[in-house]
């Protein structure tokens, strides 16, 4: 009884690994306008472009709720009254951290080389304006922003285009430290398509191997797809 048992177990576990995973978003989809935010109040643009980010993450993640995170949801989740954005917060899994600048153009390469490990973006503050924008990538030698500001593009911009916050006089950044996303490069802004596996095993094969009967297997793969929907596989 414990030998078949074993088997059932076994089989669940091998049927939960042929569950495809979510993939992961291409830049064009985390580059969409309605991915974008515009701050709904005077003073939150840290908080709107912090949004933007966490959606962008959840995203590459795979979160098929991502546009549930929005300026309200991340109000009431960790930004401080009378103080603004913490140093320090998570939110639905996701970890946020904050470091300073230097200044000048010694942020070049830093932002560069920060925005090559962190597809999801950053949120870029200057205090001297002050106003913070999310840092969305570097490409063909060009910073590109989303600014939650109202009167800039609903849009990934040229930093350029942004109010008043620019690499030289950024001051302050916040980034995600969890998870370690990544984007999925496409040619074109067509919905990824979902991996043929490389090879599935003959679930009758596999039976047999195990030596379980036909009930076996079922109560297995029904097993297994309970699970996957509670894992939300």
């Amino acid at each position: 009884m414990r030998t078949r048992i074993l088997s059932i177990v076994l089989t669940v576990l091998m049927m939960i690994a042929l569950v495809p995973t979510a993939l992961a978003a291409t830049t064009e989809e985390i580059n969409q306008p309605e991915v974008f935010l515009k701050q709904e109040n005077s003073g939150t643009c840290t908080l709107a472009s912090t949004a933007m980010m966490l959606r962008r993450t959840a995203m590459l993640r795979g979160d098929q709720d991502w546009d549930t995170i929005t300026e309200a949801s991340c109000r009431e989740a960790f930004w401080i009254g009378g103080l603004g954005l913490p140093y320090q917060f998570e939110y639905d899994g996701i970890t946020v951290d904050h470091a300073r600048l230097p200044g000048g153009e010694a942020n070049v390469q830093i932002l560069i080389d920060l925005l090559a490990e962190h597809p999801e973006g950053i949120v870029l503050h200057a205090r001297c304006v002050p106003h913070g924008i999310l840092l969305t990538d570097y490409t063909d030698g060009v910073f590109y922003c989303a600014d939650p500001a109202q009167n800039v593009a609903q849009a990934r911009v040229p930093i350029e285009e942004a109010h008043g916050t620019r690499i030289e006089n950024a001051d302050a950044y916040w980034f995600v430290t969890s998870p370690d996303v990544a984007v999925e490069e496409t040619a074109s802004a067509q919905a990824p398509v979902l991996p043929e596996p490389s090879v599935e095993p003959n679930r009758s094969s596999l039976s047999h191997f195990l030596g379980l009967t036909q009930e076996e297997e079922t109560a297995g793969c029904l097993i297994a797809q309970a699970m996957a929907a509670q894992a939300g596989l």
